[in-house]
């Protein structure tokens, strides 16, 4: 138990630091450091990339359905039976053909 106190306490004395094992590795643990800093900031990069990528895939997701509103509405507006109901609406002389189309050869 006296060796456990005593290596914690030469730890939170910064003894240890002074040691000759420890010395000779102050580059490996400055490396160690660096990686570690590098795998958090690159986390926290990645998550931001995250939820960005969520808010385009909505935003994808409601100009497809305005697309898709769109469309619809478009191919609502030009039937034959709409542009004929418009026609009427706006007073225009034209009317459906009587007879059939002549196709020539």
């Amino acid at each position: 138990m006296d060796k456990r106190l005593s290596i914690i306490q030469r730890i939170l004395n910064g003894d240890i630091f002074s040691a000759k094992r420890v010395s000779k590795h102050y580059l490996l643990f400055a490396l160690i450091g660096v990686y570690i800093f590098i795998s958090i900031l690159m986390g926290f990069i990645s998550e931001v990339q995250y939820v960005r990528i969520g808010a385009l895939k909505k935003e994808l997701k409601e100009a497809r359905n305005e697309e898709l509103t769109i469309s619809s509405e478009l191919v609502n507006s030009t039937r034959q039976s709409a542009i004929a109901k418009q026609l009427k609406e706006n007073g225009s002389e034209l009317r459906e053909a009587n007879k059939p189309i002549i196709v020539i050869k």
